[in-house]
């Protein structure tokens, strides 16, 4: 394959990932996919022809394009999560979480380039419409007891949590995550994966497992069913 043609295809399937996580219409993130599917194969035939820098290496690399694929998925549900009834939006999160989980600890451990802090696009209105949408939905389910907590150390008695708020938590990283990394500048691209890549270990990677245990609590050991059908009755 001739050489400019080549690095058309690529700067062509750049452009089409990053249009797919327009953060105005998270729900265009489903044509990622065959996108993606693209991407890789174009990427191999391409390997000793295109020759990218660190950086791009970094940011268009198979695990970091897998993870915003999910990071991109898991933000466009939880916004659509007032679609949704309790049993569905538990089943859906107990599959999207630990796929979450599993791709972020692919990220590359890098060290940033610029000192900056990153945007946040996500505000306290948006966090609070997402916080309070789950915590109707989950309703009663919402709290859960947990000793993964700093504030155990000063406590004799697990401390109680909230699966809305922990959600809320995770979403608020990974859609500032996926907003930064749909601006398309390199650098900035970079930074946003070793920063999610720290909060992780430091914050939501504990998070997400302590609500994790909670939502299988509330699967499997409840009976959604039977509340549903009683819903439906009603």
């Amino acid at each position: 394959m001739p050489y400019q043609y080549a690095v058309s295809a690529y700067k062509i399937q750049k452009s089409d990932i990053l249009a797919t996580l327009k953060c105005e219409d998270t729900k265009k993130t489903n044509t990622i996919y065959p996108l993606l599917r693209y991407f890789f194969v174009t990427s191999r035939q391409n390997n000793n022809t295109i020759k990218m820098n660190a950086r791009e290496d970094i940011v268009f690399s198979r695990n970091t394009v897998e993870f915003v694929t999910v990071a991109a998925e898991f933000c466009a549900y939880i916004e659509r999560s007032n679609e949704h009834n309790r049993k569905d939006f538990v089943d859906t999160l107990l599959k999207l979480l630990p796929l979450l989980y599993i791709k972020a600890q692919m990220l590359p451990d890098e060290e940033r380039i610029n000192d900056d802090d990153l945007e946040d696009f996500v505000s306290e209105d948006s966090y609070e419409i997402v916080r309070m949408t789950i915590f109707d939905l989950l309703a009663d389910k919402d709290s859960y007891l947990d000793v993964f907590v700093n504030d155990m150390k000063y406590s004799d008695t697990p401390i109680t949590k909230s699966i809305s708020e922990d959600i809320a938590d995770i979403y608020q990283d990974i859609k500032n995550f996926v907003c930064l990394f749909q601006l398309g500048i390199n650098e900035t691209m970079h930074d946003a994966i070793i920063e999610c890549n720290e909060h992780f270990r430091q914050y939501w990677g504990q998070t997400l497992t302590n609500t994790l245990r909670a939502l299988h609590d509330i699967r499997y050991n409840t009976s959604l069913d039977d509340e549903e059908e009683e819903g439906n009755e009603l």
